[in-house]
């Protein structure tokens, strides 16, 4: 992940829309109908460090749903 993707990421995060288009808190990566969607272990995972895990938790969170068609 380039610089401009992480700052992208980081915007996204601190933001209070999801990908879906609904509203979400500051902070969380999704809103709480997409985090549900997730299996455990990729909820988990989305509690990692920025640096230390997190960017790739939440590529494989996005690929997860593009993959099913589903998001909120």
């Amino acid at each position: 992940m380039n610089v401009d993707q992480r700052i992208a990421l980081i915007d996204e995060l601190s933001g209070d829309q999801c990908r879906c288009g609904n509203r979400k808190r500051h902070n969380q990566t999704f809103c709480w109908g997409c985090y549900k969607q997730l299996p455990r272990e990729m909820q988990a995972d989305l509690y990692r460090r920025f640096g230390l895990g997190y960017e790739e938790a939440y590529a494989a969170a996005v690929k997860y749903f593009e993959e099913r068609g589903t998001q909120s």
